[in-house]
């Protein structure tokens, strides 16, 4: 069985030596369990030099250029489009396997079910944190589970190879990728597997990480530009079958307005309003009645100190 990783990489010279050391040194040691690929995805990267250079000391790893910076889910696509995997697992330039990734990738591509086309693992920071609100779960992640946000937080997605190339991610034109919006639109089909196995060590503080300064107005604005396509796309589904989360999407994008400077956050917050949702609610106004620069402050300082969840 053939697995492929995908490794989207702008700008990640400095971080993706350590990306691709983790996935091969643990092949190395254990390579009769996959026949693997990785693909790296150089989207358009000021320090293209760089990470050739990088990528260039793991002789097997396959380049794929972009000329221009098109965004995160472009360079997946690209990356997927590519790859010839069974499996292919999306991961960051600045993320790292765990050590005993290949043996833990068997026992997870053992339980999971034939149905399901999309696995999402558990990850961990280097400290040890999980990034998942139910570290035990183990089950089918439905539809209406994204909606009502339940098993929520940051997952590594893994794929069966044949699906993922005839679907791909759906692509704003955005650097950061919208998840959402594409798993949302996956999971219509079938449902997903969870499972609590940990692959991915998520470096989410690290400087010029891909989660890195989510708060700041261009990172906002895109965030503007893909809550207003999921809602879109799925106010229905959300209003019908999440009615509560749906009012706190649109609070959300009250503040990210707000961050990116951009007009008409009162508008999104009168319309997420609720008191079904009252300590939100009033935490979104008084964020609004802040200048750009103190919001994104507050917002961050909450963030940081758990106020506001990290992750999902």
């Amino acid at each position: 069985m053939t697995l492929s990783f995908v490794i989207p990489a702008y700008n990640a010279s400095r971080t993706i030596g350590a990306t691709l050391r983790s996935v091969y040194d643990a092949h190395e040691r254990v390579s009769d369990t996959w026949d693997i690929e990785v693909v790296v995805v150089n989207d358009g990267s000021g320090d293209r030099v760089a990470l050739e250079i990088a990528v260039g000391r793991y002789p097997k790893a396959i380049m794929v250029t972009h000329e221009t910076n098109r965004g995160m889910c472009a360079s997946r696509n690209s990356g997927i489009l590519r790859s010839q995997g069974d499996i292919v697992v999306i991961l960051d330039a600045d993320d790292e396997l765990v050590p005993e990734w290949p043996e833990v990738l068997r026992s997870v591509a053992d339980e999971w079910p034939r149905e399901a086309q999309i696995c999402f693992s558990a990850c961990r920071t280097p400290s040890g944190r999980s990034t998942v609100s139910d570290p035990e779960y183990r089950g089918f992640l439905t539809e209406s589970d994204l909606l009502n946000e339940r098993h929520r937080g940051e997952y590594l997605p893994i794929f069966r190879g044949s699906y993922i190339r005839s679907r791909r991610y759906v692509d704003l034109g955005t650097r950061r990728s919208c998840g959402i919006l594409s798993y949302l639109t996956f999971s219509q089909e079938a449902p997903f597997w969870v499972t609590p196995r940990v692959l991915r060590i998520y470096h989410d503080d690290s400087d010029g990480s891909v989660t890195s300064g989510w708060a700041t107005p261009p990172k906002a604005r895109e965030a503007v530009r893909c809550y207003g396509a999921l809602l879109e796309h799925f106010a229905d589904a959300y209003r019908q079958r999440a009615p509560r989360v749906y009012r706190t999407k649109l609070l959300k994008l009250a503040i990210y307005r707000r961050l990116a400077g951009e007009p008409n956050a009162w508008a999104a917050w009168r319309a997420g309003a609720t008191q079904r949702a009252l300590p939100e609610t009033v935490a979104a106004a008084m964020l609004l009645l802040l200048s750009p620069g103190w919001c994104s402050r507050v917002v961050g300082g909450a963030r940081r100190t758990g106020l506001i969840r990290r992750y999902g």
